[in-house]
C-alpha cells in the first residue's frame, strides 16, 4: 500500500472516531485557587533563584526581590513569575487553613526576598530565635499590584484566605514574620483586618474576666488555625498563638492569650465568621473556667 492511501485511511479513522463532544456548562463549580499564601524566602535573590528554579525540592508561583540586594542583577525591581498559576508550585508544604490540608492543591504562592538574622541552633525552647528586618517600600508596592491581579483572577480568595506560610504551618515556620505590613495590605484590599473600636468592647470584658484557653483554641480553630482544643498549654497552642500575634499583633509577640490577643481574634471573627463568633461568645459569657493564669508565655520570639 502506497503511502498516500496510508495516510488516506489514518485520515477516515480519525473522521470516524471523532468525540461526538456537546459543551453543556453546570454552574456547580469553583476555582481550584482558593488561597494566597504569603512567604519571606530568608536568602538573597541569586540564592532563592537557586533554589526555587534550579533546584528540585521547593518552589513557588512568584518572587519578587528587594531594593539593595548585591545579588539581583537589574536595575529595575520587576516581578518573576516561577510557576503558572493554574499548575501546582511547591511552596507550602505540609499545611492547614480553614479545614483544608495541603495547601499546594488549591493555593497561589508568593515568595518575598527577606533575609531575617537568626541565631545558629541549637535553639533555647526549640525554636529560632531572628530578629527581622523591615520589609522593603518598593517590594511590597509591587506585592500589592501582583495580589490585587491575583484576586481579581480568583474570586474564591476571600480576606482570610490571604495568609502566612506561618499561619498554615505555625509549627514549621514563621515566615513572612512579625515585620510583614498586613495592615497595609489589608487597606489595600488584600486580606483580613479588625476594627479597633470592636476589640476595645472585647478587651474590656477580657481584662476583667479571662477567657479560658479552650475557648480561646476553639476560637482560634474558628478563624482558620489547625489547633485542638485540648485546654492545655502545649506546644501546638504556643505556636498557633504567637502565629497570631506575627499577623495581627507583632507587638503582643510572645504574650500568649492576652486579654488584647483574644479580643482581636474575636474582632476579627465578628467581621468575618459571625456565627461562630456568637457562639463562642456566649459560651464565654456562659462562664467557662479560667484554665490558665495570663501571663508571659517562655515562647517569645525577638521582633
Amino acid at each position: 500500500m502506497s503511502r498516500f492511501r496510508y495516510w488516506l485511511l489514518a485520515l477516515l479513522l480519525a473522521g470516524c472516531s471523532k468525540l461526538p463532544l456537546e459543551q453543556l456548562p453546570s454552574a456547580n463549580h469553583n476555582d481550584r485557587v482558593q488561597f494566597l499564601v504569603l512567604h519571606f524566602t530568608a536568602e538573597d535573590f541569586a540564592t532563592s533563584v537557586a533554589i526555587l528554579v534550579k533546584g528540585n525540592q521547593v518552589s513557588s508561583h512568584y518572587l519578587i526581590p528587594q531594593d539593595g540586594d548585591p545579588s539581583y542583577p537589574y536595575r529595575q525591581l520587576k516581578v518573576f513569575q516561577l510557576v503558572d498559576e493554574q499548575q501546582r508550585a511547591w511552596h507550602a508544604g505540609a499545611s492547614y487553613w480553614q479545614g483544608r490540608r495541603n495547601l499546594n492543591d488549591i493555593s497561589v504562592g508568593v515568595e518575598l526576598v527577606n533575609l531575617p538574622r537568626c541565631q545558629p541552633p541549637p535553639y533555647p525552647d526549640g525554636r529560632r530565635q531572628c530578629q527581622y528586618p523591615d520589609f522593603d517600600p518598593a517590594q511590597i508596592s509591587l506585592l500589592v499590584r501582583l495580589a490585587k491581579a491575583i484576586l481579581a483572577r480568583h474570586p474564591d480568595i476571600g480576606p482570610t484566605q490571604v495568609v502566612g506560610h506561618g499561619d498554615v504551618a505555625p509549627s514549621r515556620k514563621d515566615d513572612p514574620g512579625p515585620r510583614f505590613p498586613w495592615q497595609q495590605l489589608a487597606e489595600a484590599g488584600i486580606g483580613a483586618w479588625y476594627d479597633e473600636e470592636v476589640v476595645g468592647r472585647y478587651q474590656q470584658a477580657f481584662a476583667q474576666q479571662p477567657p479560658s484557653l479552650a475557648l480561646v483554641q476553639a476560637a482560634l480553630g474558628a478563624y482558620g488555625y489547625g489547633v485542638l482544643e485540648t485546654g492545655l498549654v502545649d506546644r501546638q497552642t504556643e505556636d498557633t498563638l504567637l502565629a497570631f500575634q506575627r499577623h495581627f499583633l507583632p507587638q503582643e509577640l510572645g504574650s500568649g492569650p492576652s486579654p488584647r490577643t483574644v479580643a482581636v481574634l474575636f474582632a476579627l471573627l465578628e467581621r468575618y465568621f459571625p456565627d461562630q463568633g456568637s457562639a463562642l461568645w456566649a459560651r464565654y459569657q456562659q462562664g467557662e473556667p479560667q484554665a490558665v493564669p495570663q501571663q508571659d508565655c517562655s515562647c517569645a520570639q525577638k521582633k
